[in-house]
């Protein structure tokens, strides 16, 4: 989970840096370096309004072989692969029209195999095509958003947002709680309330409401004066 953090945060810096060189029309569907295995992570999800996918998998032969390999794929196409080494790894990088593969191998690896994950973003392709779009559920009044993630699968689209807040967790949460019901969503849930090791009164509050094929879980927590707030918002097909 931390090295698929650290790939998203490099993925969308990468994918904002390279947005101009975007030409439509491409797939996005090559494979640099043929895995022994892999498991799907993420294969549609738009990630702060950037498409991309997520692929974990596992190579044969070290480190120096795969990036060897990537590199010497994307040479033969035309499209020179740069790498550059991380805290956490190798990130190797190349750019095919609107598309930018991103191969991130952790570091140290010692076994006879190679675990990375591969990201596939597309580039320069407008206004994303969201499945939960903006309008259908209202965020928490005076929010920021940090991230914002929307996944899907075959029956189910899920959006979450990481939001700072002003003010008290317990005030926003209960805000929250009426503007959402005051939309129509009608409450199907209340987790309790819950508490920081060491202290003495409770540090947030969440709640599940749903409204028709929509279901929105919240959570906010108090932190340094200000609430963190957890919105997942899901959609069935």
């Amino acid at each position: 989970m931390k090295h698929f953090r650290q790939l998203v945060g490099s993925a969308i810096a990468a994918s904002i840096f390279f947005t101009g060189a975007a030409v439509a029309g491409t797939a996005c569907d090559k494979t640099p370096v043929a895995p022994q295995r892999s498991e799907a992570i993420g294969r549609d999800m738009i990630v702060n309004g950037v498409p991309i996918s997520v692929v974990g998998m596992q190579f044969d032969g070290t480190i120096d072989d795969v990036s060897k390999a990537f590199r010497a794929f994307w040479t033969a196409e035309n499209a020179p692969a740069k790498g550059r080494s991380t805290a956490s790894g190798l990130m190797l990088s190349a750019v095919d029209g609107n598309c930018l593969y991103l191969l991130n191998l952790p570091s140290p690896q010692e076994r006879a195999y190679t675990r990375g994950l591969m990201s596939v973003i597309r580039l320069g392709t407008g206004e994303a095509n969201l499945k939960i779009p903006d309008s259908a559920i209202a965020l928490p009044e005076e929010s920021k958003v940090l991230s914002d993630v929307e996944s899907r699968d075959r029956g189910q689209t899920g959006r979450t947002w990481l939001l700072d807040i002003p003010g008290e967790a317990r005030w926003n949460a209960q805000r929250y709680r009426n503007r959402l019901a005051s939309q129509g969503w009608v409450n199907v849930g209340r987790e309790p309330e819950y508490q920081s090791v060491g202290t003495q009164s409770p540090q947030g509050k969440a709640f599940a409401m749903q409204r028709g094929k929509d279901s929105v879980d919240a959570s906010f927590s108090d932190r340094d004066g200000r609430t963190v707030a957890v919105i997942n918002a899901t959609r069935n097909r």
